[in-house]
């Protein structure tokens, strides 16, 4: 087998000729027979080694890959890392912990040396393993389409792409290759192990499915394939939905338009909540689908924040779905008052943050008229002239018809966000509350057509 049938052609096509790849070499078959055809083709190499210090004889099989690198003419590096440590101080899997590594590792490499890619050396059975693996765990479409060939951006980087350029050969194309050219491979014996979740799948679900289905890693592969390319189709349908329903996005947090969101398809809902994920955590890419519908509850429900993952909170606030870190200062979409107590001449013009403006005026009354709820016509004679604009305080209420209701009432009955109560602008004459802007006007205070009234309003600047 030469290395042009080795490798896929339309996966290296992608990549820039003469540029050096970081090379992900465990010394194993795969990643021999990997080096082995970049190198033959030309392609500049820097295999690199993680030792992940799990078994005694994992330093002679560094030093052991790095002859087998420097047989080739190929540069070599290596790191040792203690992944039962990391896997314990970060409450991961041995896999997990080791993986995460692994990239780490390499995309360190490939920053430091300015190489356009990291290639790793997953095979067709790999694939096949992987999309059975994302199957039992729980996976859409994005997960069952198995690994891409080349990735990018990925976590681990914005402008070095990951390559799988072995994904259409099989494991035993890869040992034939191996064989026909000779080559010197380590054999991990970790790969035996069937402590880990890949090689319960490998060396006994497969081959299990195998005996049932005849030639089902094919397609397992051929479904994945299918997957992929339906996954452009529907990546940028679901741009479209994100740029709909994107509203803020800053410093550990991320809002989305209630509204737009919910008029989406139920698919492309769970893609804008996976988006804004990742943009808040790498590993928002693989949420669960549990975690998915508790955003979608939240879109559809009221109030939080409530926990959702790794420090993350959401809260539905109005017409904003917040997904954010439980620190971060969440951009307030209201009016606020200054903390201290202002008393008003006509006319006034007072800010309230965030483009928001308090104008009080002298006017003739209009009524009959459907008015904004930031506005009203205030009874100058009943007013005298002693508005004062002030933050809600303990104890406050608000004249109705009958009898008064408790301010914080008025607040809970029109959903007014928790984080905007304690700072809501109110027109107050004395202790009484005459105007509670955007939720109630006191009684006895609206003016009458044609008398003298204050004009008040609650607007934006540029309105």
């Amino acid at each position: 087998m030469s290395a042009h049938s080795l490798l896929h052609a339309a996966t290296l096509e992608r990549l820039e000729p003469g540029r050096l790849l970081v090379l992900g070499f465990s010394g194993g078959p795969d990643s021999a027979a990997t080096l082995h055809a970049l190198h033959a083709a030309g392609w500049p190499l820097l295999a690199a080694h993680l030792d992940h210090g799990l078994r005694p004889e994992s330093a002679g099989e560094a030093q052991a890959a790095a002859a087998v690198a420097a047989a080739c003419g190929v540069g070599f590096a290596s790191q040792r890392v203690d992944v039962a440590a990391l896997a314990a101080a970060n409450g991961q899997t041995i896999e997990e912990a080791a993986r995460e590594a692994r990239y780490v590792f390499l995309f360190g490499l490939a920053h430091e040396h300015g190489a356009q890619a990291v290639v790793v050396a997953h095979n067709a059975d790999d694939q096949a393993e992987t999309i059975l693996m994302h199957l039992l765990r729980g996976a859409g479409p994005q997960g069952l389409q198995g690994m891409p060939d080349v990735w990018l951006p990925n976590p681990w980087s914005e402008r070095v792409a990951l390559v799988r350029p072995l994904l259409g050969s099989s494991r035993s194309d890869v040992l034939a290759y191996c064989e026909a050219h000779e080559l010197a491979v380590l054999h991990d014996q970790s790969n035996e192990d069937q402590m880990f979740f890949r090689n319960k799948v490998r060396h006994e679900l497969l081959p299990r499915m195998e005996q049932f289905a005849p030639g089902v890693k094919g397609r397992l592969v051929q479904t994945g394939e299918l997957l992929a390319a339906e996954e452009v189709v529907l990546r940028a349908t679901a741009e479209d939905a994100w740029r709909r329903s994107l509203a803020a996005a800053g410093p550990g947090y991320v809002g989305l338009q209630r509204s737009a969101l919910q008029a989406e398809p139920l698919a492309l809902q769970r893609r804008v909540l996976q988006r804004a994920a990742r943009l808040l955590r790498l590993q928002g890419a693989e949420l669960s689908f549990a975690l998915v519908e508790q955003a979608r509850d939240a879109l559809h429900g009221e109030a939080g924040p409530y926990d959702w993952f790794d420090g993350l909170v959401i809260l539905a606030e109005g017409e904003r779905l917040w997904l954010a870190e439980r620190s971060a200062q969440l951009p307030a979409l209201w009016p606020q008052t200054p903390q201290d107590d202002q008393h008003l001449e006509t006319p006034a013009a007072v800010p309230l943050g965030k483009g928001w403006i308090l104008r009080l005026d002298e006017s003739e009354a209009r009524v009959g008229v459907a008015a904004d709820v930031y506005e009203t016509w205030l009874d100058a004679e009943r007013t005298g002239g002693e508005l004062t604009l002030r933050r809600p305080r303990p104890g406050d209420r608000m004249a109705l018809a009958q009898g008064s209701q408790k301010l914080s009432d008025v607040f809970i009955n029109a959903k007014l966000p928790q984080r905007a109560r304690a700072a809501w602008p109110l027109l107050c004459k004395g202790d009484e509350v005459v105007w509670a802007p955007g939720l109630r006007l006191a009684h006895g205070y609206a003016a009458k057509a044609g008398q003298p009234a204050l004009h008040a309003r609650v607007i934006k600047n540029d309105q």
